[in-house]
């Protein structure tokens, strides 16, 4: 396969043979790599899955790119440094109780690079005990900005901003000419129903294009020839809107809320209804978990509340693996009852699209002023309502602080903290890479390449950086 046909990951739906499964799952990624170049030079081996082989190549590449770093020792001694009073073997307890993410590597427990930041966020004892008060506080002030919006939002039915950033990118290390020409990527907001006057105002860097507006991934693209200009910056600003809708009044009014589609919204939304390989797949257990949440005798709306309901009380939050590294995130999410935002964002739009109710994906950056980083979220369709939000991370985040009106807000609603760059999973930028992307399923952190290959995040300096922000 050449590098950018790696870029369509529905070949992460055929299994992997037991052999190189069993080596993955020890950890043993030198001999798993052993394992599939045997079966990709054996005559017999059928073409898709040498597909699959091929792509897991990739895969075991991008699980060597150290996202887990500490072997149990390292683990523990975190531990002690981040927090008071720490257990000896606490590190076990908290994977007894999945509240840790871990792998193999040669048969040894290693843990993730963010595993202490993860437990900050998640459990409440945690934060309690965390020694740095600083970072402490700055997760106070935006709570307090959420809550804020939460009342804002329900007293005025909507609100305007205007955001102003700089985004830049560049590769870490020195690169040489013969890599060249080198390709960069970062993404920008596309037009939809809230955002309005996107305009890019200025730029550092060679630019190839920026996107239409409607792009479903936005991005600006650069492309250079000289290895000493591989600084690519870009000023751009947007206006967003929120409105609010009070889903749980329509369950307690509308009696009569339909309980599926008109066949013409059937076919307008049929996108929106369907599976996409691998992630968005209709699998016997996702059917089985739906029946355990939902029931023929609810509407639309009810339906799309349990599956919220089961998201943001059921999973853990946990920072991931690259999504990569997952051949079904949807039910990975439901059978492991953990996941980031975008993991909680795939698994809600199953479930949906399941329960027929049309679904999809948004994401791109949360901003504000105490934090700006990527940030996926999903939207659904209410018949006589229309399109509205639903963003099941921060609606955990909210359960799990025992802040029932946020968590019920976030059931229908988003805020105005957002860049929408990315309408949908598994598509093709306005100017297409010719190597394996980082992130095959959206744009948040940009993209970079020379004619050689692609390059991983842990490879690239990505920065965000907030200019302005006023509320309109």
């Amino acid at each position: 396969m050449k590098a950018y046909e790696l870029n369509d990951i529905s070949y992460l739906s055929t299994p992997l043979p037991d052999d190189i499964t069993r080596a993955k799952e020890n950890g043993d990624f030198a001999f798993a790599e052993e394992l599939i170049y045997e079966k990709l030079h054996f005559s017999k081996t059928s073409q898709i899955l040498k597909q699959r082989l091929e792509g897991e190549l990739a895969v075991l590449s991008a699980l060597n790119d150290d996202q887990f770093p500490f072997d149990e020792k390292q683990a523990q001694q975190k531990l002690n440094d981040a927090f008071t009073e720490v257990k000896p073997h606490e590190i076990w307890e908290l994977v007894r109780t999945n509240n840790v993410e871990w792998t193999y590597k040669k048969g040894q427990a290693y843990f993730h690079r963010r595993f202490i930041e993860n437990l900050v966020k998640t459990r409440h004892d945690y934060y309690e005990r965390y020694r740095y008060e600083e970072e402490n506080s700055i997760d106070n002030e935006r709570q307090t900005e959420l809550d804020d919006n939460v009342r804002k939002m329900k007293h005025l039915g909507n609100r305007k901003a205007k955001i102003t950033l700089k985004q830049t990118i560049t590769p870490k290390d020195k690169l040489t000419a013969q890599e060249g020409p080198f390709l960069a990527h970062l993404p920008l907001p596309r037009a939809n129903s809230h955002i309005n006057k996107a305009k890019v105002l200025s730029t550092k860097g060679k630019v190839l294009d920026i996107a239409d507006v409607t792009a479903i991934q936005r991005t600006i693209a650069f492309q250079t020839d000289n290895k000493d200009d591989l600084f690519f910056e870009v000023e751009h600003e947007y206006e967003i809107e929120a409105t609010y809708h009070d889903l749980f009044k329509a369950m307690e009014t509308q009696k009569d809320f339909p309980k599926e589609l008109s066949n013409k919204e059937k076919q307008e939304f049929q996108n929106e209804l369907s599976e996409k390989s691998p992630h968005i797949l209709f699998t016997d257990f996702l059917y089985k978990l739906l029946a355990e949440i939902t029931s023929e005798k609810m509407n639309l709306v009810e339906k799309a509340y349990r599956i919220y309901e089961f998201v943001t009380t059921k999973v853990n939050y946990s920072y991931m693996r690259e999504y990569f590294t997952i051949p079904n995130i949807s039910e990975y999410c439901a059978v492991n009852q953990k996941g980031d935002c975008g993991v909680q964002a795939i698994l809600f739009i199953t479930l949906c699209r399941m329960s027929g109710i049309p679904a999809k994906w948004e994401s791109g950056l949360y901003i504000s002023e105490y934090t700006q980083g990527p940030h996926d979220w999903a939207k659904f369709y209410l018949p006589t309502i229309g399109w509205v939000y639903a963003d099941a991370s921060f609606g955990g985040s909210a359960y799990r602080g025992n802040n029932t009106e946020r968590w019920k807000y976030y059931f229908g609603n988003l805020d105005v903290f957002r860049l929408p760059a990315n309408d949908d999973i598994q598509t093709d930028f306005s100017i297409t890479k010719k190597q394996l992307r980082a992130d095959p399923i959206d744009n948040q952190r940009g993209e970079f390449e020379t004619a050689q290959r692609g390059f991983r995040f842990n490879e690239l300096d990505w920065n965000v950086t907030l200019l302005g922000f006023e509320f309109l």
